[in-house]
């Protein structure tokens, strides 16, 4: 019965991709013969021929958005619910007793403090909806920061103890941190995922609703065919004006892409990588990434891990379904645009790896186009820009007076040629539309255009941000373009800590990051502008005045002050801001003040204190391996104190038990009082004396 609704939606979504490929490729096609018609005789072959080409796949490309609001718009409008035959949300089952889930929360580096909040939120939420026997937590590091390390240790201790949670909430690090996120994962899975049916992965700044989460693991029940159920987090909790913009942007118009891109995948979904949840026999037995032939960046690991995941899943007969009706799920975005560039750098390399895998066999349609999708989100910077250059050559051919008996496009004068500002009008309508979707579904809706401020503030936050965007669209494109230079010739960047708090952007930071870029737009405005003439140049001013304006925007808009300022205006508003779900509430930071402080080095403290020393050793093993060099290194530390170790003898003494355990004896057992001294301890201090010698 299973496999025959899941050939109902197959054949569904076969029809729906057709119509969608055509809605793409025929209006694309027309306006390359729209173009055409403009450069015909007007342009040598060696710049009309790539321009028509690479203007075609920038407009095929903004036609899938355009479709994808447009589908959403018309889904939302009409309060209908897209559950074609195969939907999970149509199944639900309860759940089997001895089926558990493992929440896992891989973290790296992190704020501590912010992880242990959230996971806690979460736990106190499935509290709340009585569903915390099926699910335990899993908070998997790969921090390599010894004092962060440490920090970890104990603020899972309290953590654990604060919610009674011990047998609840697990620990483990990784000695080793191969493979970053999607290794992370992996070892999880080899070592413990045959204890859990299911497995709901979380970033480290996720919060997720109770109710939520047992609603997945129903649908899961009901569905034995499915194999990740994605949700759509929704950004929260950033006050900087530039995550002001990204929140409002996503809450806005999120919805009707969410429900449009739903309606084309059905069950060939997306995963990205986060608040979803996995059946986990499956994904450990098929999900394994494969490592690409050739050097990095574009061979070598992926860096790129959950569409291929996704893709792996389905090609073995698993559905993967993304329900974006599922709320209550959480997420932050970066604080700053540089913040945001930096995790674009990542993006950008793994998703041009992906184009690698594209000839892979057995591979389901839907998430090759995802493939390609993802790799011309990065690709369209570069391609957009080579469009602006032939455009700018052929203004200089038609300036030169290449063509003096025809009419010329763009002219400002009585031989206007109407078909430029047809092919500008319906690329705008493409790009911005989407945009006034999202306001006439909000503002039927009097509920919830409250939500964002009132009718009025919610049309005045819309276009100011899409100000912004237009502003900061060439900033992207030349990052961007600079990013996929950087991939194809060789250069690759590593998968590190994400910024997580609100910070500002000093100027002498933005002129050293965007200052090539504002340079860029001047040198290019002086340049051009004898050569283009005044309306040639009319065209190029919103792209040239957003690079300029790179530093002074990078700047301004990482003010959080900024960002309180919009919040009191209304400005940029969310729903969460107005009606804060319980779950973000608890976030607040009087919620961890139970939360153990760390005075000083923690690598001396994790020594000397007895308590810190007995939770950090009963969480290592006895490394026979290390014994060799770790003993050396205990005669150093005793030796030439502590502040002699480098972070990588501290982390070897930290990874091994007997080491820890030998040197918190061997400090309590000194005689030398200098040398007690250097490890922080007072020869009075009989009360730890003597703990330490119990």
């Amino acid at each position: 019965m299973a496999r025959a609704m899941a050939r109902q939606w197959e054949t569904i979504s076969r029809y729906r991709r057709y119509w969608l490929s055509a809605f793409i490729i025929l209006p694309a096609c027309s306006a390359g013969l729209m173009l055409d018609q403009v450069l015909a005789d007007r342009l040598p072959l060696w710049l009309e021929i790539p321009t028509l080409i690479i203007f075609s796949m920038l407009f095929a490309w903004i036609s899938a958005g355009f479709w994808t609001a447009l589908v959403g718009f018309i889904l939302l409008m009409s309060g209908r619910t897209d559950t074609a035959p195969g939907s999970p949300e149509l199944r639900l089952a309860e759940p089997l007793p001895q089926n558990k889930v493992a929440i896992l929360m891989p973290i790296y580096n992190e704020e501590v403090e912010r992880v242990a909040a959230g996971l806690q939120a979460t736990f106190k939420s499935l509290q709340r909806a009585g569903a915390l026997a099926h699910f335990e937590f899993f908070l998997l590091s790969d921090t390599r920061n010894p004092d962060v390390w440490l920090r970890e240790e104990l603020v899972w201790s309290a953590l654990c103890e604060s919610l009674d949670a011990f047998g609840k909430i697990h620990y483990r690090r990784r000695p080793v941190n191969n493979k970053a996120k999607s290794g992370n994962v992996a070892d999880f899975c080899r070592r413990w995922g045959r204890a859990y049916e299911y497995m709901v992965v979380l970033d480290a700044d996720s919060v997720m609703n109770g109710e939520t989460l047992y609603r997945m693991l129903e649908m899961m029940e009901g569905n034995p065919q499915v194999g990740i159920i994605q949700t759509q987090p929704v950004a929260v909790n950033r006050e900087t004006l530039y995550a002001r913009l990204q929140q409002f942007a996503q809450h806005l118009y999120g919805p009707i892409f969410s429900a449009g891109l739903r309606f084309w995948q059905l069950g060939d979904g997306h995963y990205i990588g986060h608040n979803a949840i996995l059946r986990t026999a499956p994904f450990t037995e098929y999900c394994a990434l494969p490592v690409l032939p050739g050097r990095p960046p574009l061979g070598g690991p992926l860096l790129s891990h959950d569409f291929v995941e996704a893709a792996l899943m389905a090609k073995n007969g698993w559905e993967v379904w993304f329900v974006p009706s599922l709320s209550g799920s959480y997420e932050e975005v970066p604080p700053t645009l540089i913040d945001d560039l930096k995790r674009d750098r990542r993006w950008a390399q793994g998703n041009l790896q992906h184009l690698r895998l594209l000839a892979g066999e057995g591979l389901r349609s839907a998430h090759r186009f995802l493939f390609i999708n993802g790799a011309m989100s990065f690709l369209a910077a570069p391609l957009w820009g080579l469009f602006l250059i032939l455009g700018a050559l052929g203004s200089l051919h038609w300036a030169g007076g290449g063509n003096d008996d025809t009419v010329v496009p763009f002219h400002w004068g009585s031989s206007i040629d109407p078909l430029p500002f047809w092919l500008f009008g319906v690329t705008a309508v493409l790009l911005l539309s989407p945009k006034w979707m999202a306001v006439l579904w909000v503002a039927r809706q009097p509920g919830r255009r409250q939500q964002f401020g009132g009718l009025f503030h919610l049309i005045l936050s819309m276009l100011v941000e899409s100000l912004f965007s237009v502003l900061m669209a060439p900033i992207r494109m030349a990052f961007h373009s600079q990013f996929v230079i950087q991939t194809l010739m060789g250069k690759g960047v590593r998968w590190g800590a994400q910024v997580r708090g609100d910070q500002e952007t000093s100027w002498s930071v933005a002129l050293r990051f965007f200052g090539w870029c504002s340079a860029l737009g001047l040198v290019l405005a002086v340049a051009l502008y004898p050569f283009l003439g005044f309306w040639h140049f009319v065209w190029l001013v919103p792209i040239l005045g957003g690079l300029v304006a790179a530093v002074p925007l990078g700047a301004w808009t990482s003010r959080p002050g900024l960002g309180r300022w919009a919040r009191q205006q209304r400005l940029f508003v969310i729903p969460e801001e107005v009606i804060v779900p319980e779950e973000l509430q608890s976030l607040d930071s009087d919620s961890v003040a139970y939360l153990p402080h760390i005075e000083g080095d923690a690598f001396v403290q994790v020594v000397v204190d007895p308590r810190f020393n007995a939770i950090h050793s009963a969480l290592q093993r006895n490394r026979t391996g290390l014994w060799p060099r770790a003993a050396s290194l205990c005669h150093k530390a005793l030796e030439e104190g502590p502040q002699q170790l480098s972070n990588r003898e501290r982390n070897i003494l930290l990874s091994d038990r007997n080491s820890m355990l030998s040197l918190h004896r061997a400090v309590w057992s000194m005689n030398d009082r200098e040398r007690l001294t250097a490890w922080g301890v007072e020869s009075d201090d009989q009360d730890l004396i003597n703990q330490a010698g119990q």
